[in-house]
């Protein structure tokens, strides 16, 4: 499995907003400003054809009419022309509101299959991996969700923006790795900080832990432990497990 770590900061912290690309094809979230940072890491834009957005805040979404308008406009024969969306109602009703906001009518035009979250577990999405959802707790959000992501090798966990939940917890217990949210020093009823990060890797001492969505300062303090499976990258990382 190959991941790029297209942003693992916050607004506004130096590194990009949090996205990670899964075989070149797979986008997890689609925050402000990700299509121009996709275009500087020399990714193939076209071939992305499945976006999962995790919910519905804007450093998660609000790129999404320009990936659309991209492909609608850039499109070569041999690509998928259709996007998948794998998201929530909500989030789901927002990226349409931004594509009539942006009066880009290629975004409108361009061919899309939006997805409940509900459903990923039992249909397929990508012939590459399978897909399966697990609900996440951030506040004040109705949908926030975190996600598996197997193949017959390797499989990775997503938690998007979550605070320390038994859902954190279900995947952390079944994957790999896992991409999570650690954006603060101590974790609150938003999101996830090193301490949280610490107790996940006491419960689970096999488990390899790529921490996104930091803040500058949470990034070098945590740089600063010595432990082997915390690894701590920088934008445009690329993986191959």
């Amino acid at each position: 499995m190959k991941i790029q770590l297209i942003g693992t900061g916050t607004i506004p912290d130096n590194a990009n907003s949090a996205s990670v690309l899964i075989n070149d094809h797979i986008l997890f979230d689609m925050p402000n400003g990700n299509l121009k940072a996709m275009i500087r890491q020399n990714i193939d834009i076209m071939n992305i054809d499945t976006l999962i957005i995790s919910h519905t805040h804007a450093d998660h979404c609000f790129d999404a009419p320009f990936l659309l308008w991209y492909k609608k406009n850039y499109y070569k024969p041999g690509y998928k022309l259709s996007t998948k969306i794998v998201t929530d109602k909500i989030t789901k009703d927002t990226i349409e509101n931004l594509i009539d906001l942006s009066y880009f009518g290629s975004a409108k035009e361009a061919e899309k299959e939006f997805i409940d979250f509900q459903d990923v577990n039992n249909i397929k999405i990508c012939d590459d991996v399978e897909i399966s959802n697990e609900p996440m707790l951030h506040r004040k959000i109705k949908y926030a969700n975190g996600y598996i992501i197997k193949d017959k090798n390797v499989s990775i966990g997503l938690t998007g923006d979550t605070s320390y939940c038994e859902g954190v917890r279900k995947i952390a217990s079944k994957v790999d790795y896992l991409i999570c949210d650690m954006t603060l020093m101590l974790g609150n009823d938003s999101h996830m900080g090193i301490d949280n990060i610490l107790e996940l890797m006491k419960e689970y001492p096999n488990l390899k832990i790529i921490p996104i969505h930091m803040h500058d300062k949470t990034r070098n303090e945590a740089k600063k432990l010595k432990e082997d499976n915390l690894l701590i990258y920088e934008d445009g990382k690329i993986l191959e497990i």
